[in-house]
């Protein structure tokens, strides 16, 4: 039986109409970035922050008082944070010139080396005729960390932003399910309203979880920096805790950027492989064998469509997005469940286990 022209025409025009506002959300997610990132942060930290704000609720604080005191504690959580950090990198500033030039002495012991083992056997004159100071010195990495340094009080008040976000939506949680309640019929209104819950549940439940995975990594190798001796412990810590958060990619970047950095602080291959083993280590047990009994089969998503979901929102928000990548994409699973029309989506989404 064929299809009628009017038929494939109509075909044709949905599937023109799927491309064009695909690249339209596309464009506006690119352009809306400044907008749309901190209000999409702000949301999943406000999922982080309810048990907290509806704890202080049930023990008879009001709701206003118990938003206030929750964002106060964070936000000295986080100043305190900011200046440590602020010290460390002010610190590794000032020490960047030692470290290149430890940094220069290894590759000159490198190409010393190679031409000991290889002789004239191999082409080595261009690696041995660079000069790696003014190399070096044309990057300009101090200058660079410097003029970074210099958008601290735009990142301040984009952190006020999103500190202002979360109070008024945790202030309007309770408004947000009345509204559906009265605008919706009651059927449509029973789903959209289980729908929420649903999404803000298992996503909570993530975040909780990732955050105390990530919190607990950064402690443990906090601990292992400072017994090593690490320069600037604080601060590698922080990027192990904040690397953590990117599934599969972060955890592995977080553990070889401090190998690496051992290795030219020490020189020593052997502290190096030693502090390589410890941080494996602490990722097998926080990441391999905490975070799972502590998520379950909650969170049963395809690892296929995790690391495309990290490779869009990576290109889309940088590291931003990427952190946010899981939870965005276990709502959209959640979501596409409950639409008869779009379920076919949620079986991608979804892990091969899912019955």
């Amino acid at each position: 039986m064929s299809t009628s022209p009017s038929l494939k025409s109509a075909r044709l025009t949905n599937i023109f109409l799927g491309i064009i506002v695909s690249a339209l959300i596309l464009g506006l997610l690119i352009l809306g970035r400044p907008i749309l990132l901190p209000v999409f942060l702000a949301l999943f930290l406000t999922l982080v922050l309810d048990p907290p704000v509806s704890f202080l609720h049930r023990h008879k604080f009001p709701m206003w008082l118990a938003v206030l005191l929750t964002l106060i504690l964070v936000f000295t959580l986080l100043y305190l944070l900011g200046w440590m950090l602020y010290a460390s990198v002010q610190a590794f500033v000032r020490e960047l010139p030692v470290y290149q030039t430890q940094f220069i002495q290894s590759l000159q012991n490198l190409n010393e080396a190679l031409i000991r083992l290889f002789g004239d056997r191999i082409n080595l004159t261009d690696l041995k005729n660079i000069d790696w100071l003014s190399t070096l010195g044309d990057f300009s990495l101090a200058g660079k960390i410097f003029s970074s340094l210099g958008s601290f009080l735009g990142f301040v008040f984009q952190a006020l932003m999103v500190l202002l976000l979360i109070a008024y939506m945790l202030l309007a949680k309770k408004d947000i399910s009345e509204k559906i309640t009265s605008s919706f019929p009651a059927g449509q209104a029973d789903q959209m309203t289980a729908i929420i819950r649903t999404v803000t549940t298992q996503v909570q439940k993530y975040l909780s979880a990732k955050t105390l995975v990530s919190l607990f990594t950064g402690l443990s190798s906090l601990i292992v920096f400072l017994v090593f001796g690490l320069d600037f412990a604080i601060l590698w810590a922080f990027i192990v805790f904040l690397l953590n958060f990117i599934p599969n990619i972060g955890s592995i970047v977080a553990s070889i950027l401090p190998v690496l950095f051992s290795l030219l602080q020490f020189g020593s291959v052997t502290v190096a492989l030693w502090l390589m083993v410890l941080m494996i280590v602490i990722q097998l047990i926080w990441g391999n064998i905490v975070e799972p009994k502590m998520l379950g089969s909650s969170m049963n998503l395809s690892p296929l469509m995790v690391i495309l979901g990290l490779m869009f929102w990576g290109y889309i928000w940088g590291i931003a997005g990427m952190i946010l990548a899981v939870p965005m994409i276990a709502a959209a699973t959640i979501i596409t469940e409950n639409i008869p029309a779009l379920r076919f989506v949620s079986v991608f989404l979804r892990g091969s286990n899912d019955k």
